[in-house]
């Protein structure tokens, strides 16, 4: 059990440092009067406890990181083996986990390619430190199963979904989101329109 006088949710009194007041979930509280509703919070002591405790200074989980960003279309590029797109240096592909380490993920997009028959994998990819450039080799750990699609026509545009995270990330370390893209085929390969979403759970 853990004293509210050491819980995030808990203002102490100016007055007496043995009471405070309890600022998770107040209920908010109509007047007859005026017919206008109202905050209350609870008075508590600094000894007591409850479910809801949660230790300074981690943030309340309202507080909790999501960020989603939407990147500019990225060069065509001729590729085999897995290549990097570049978006873990785009503004809304990186996270600062904060609280629980679990990062929920979920990128999409479009592609298509310049020849016909053509697979194209994309593979979800994640780290720290100094995000890859677009063109780059693949790096980073895996955050999602490698999504397959067939392109039987040259030019035909797909939409594509990549979803999954990772469970276990530092806290307060940031870690950068990114697609590998491959063709075993060969041909352009055209991705575009993409935006992510990334929150901690």
């Amino acid at each position: 059990m853990s004293a509210c006088a050491t819980c995030i949710y808990w203002d102490v009194f100016a007055s007496d440092a043995s009471k405070g007041l309890c600022r998770f979930g107040a209920p908010a509280v109509s007047s007859f009067v005026s017919g206008q509703s109202s905050v209350l919070w609870t008075t508590t002591d600094a000894s007591d406890w409850c479910g809801q405790y949660a230790s300074a200074p981690v943030p309340p989980p309202p507080l909790m990181p999501v960020v989603s960003g939407v990147a500019a279309s990225q060069p065509n590029i001729t590729v085999n083996a897995d290549t990097m797109l570049g978006c873990g240096l785009i503004t809304g592909f990186f996270v600062t986990p904060v609280r629980t380490g679990r990062i929920a993920a979920i990128i999409s997009g479009t592609l298509t390619s310049s020849t016909a028959n053509a697979q194209i994998n994309i593979t979800g990819r994640h780290g720290t430190g100094s995000a890859p450039a677009n063109g780059d080799g693949a790096s980073g750990q895996l955050w999602a199963t490698t999504q397959h699609y067939f392109v039987s026509s040259a030019k035909d545009v797909h939409g594509f979904t990549v979803l999954g995270g990772n469970p276990n990330l530092a806290l307060n370390v940031p870690v950068w989101f990114d697609l590998s893209v491959a063709s075993p085929a060969g041909g352009v390969t055209t991705i575009a329109d993409i935006q992510s979403l990334l929150f901690e759970l």
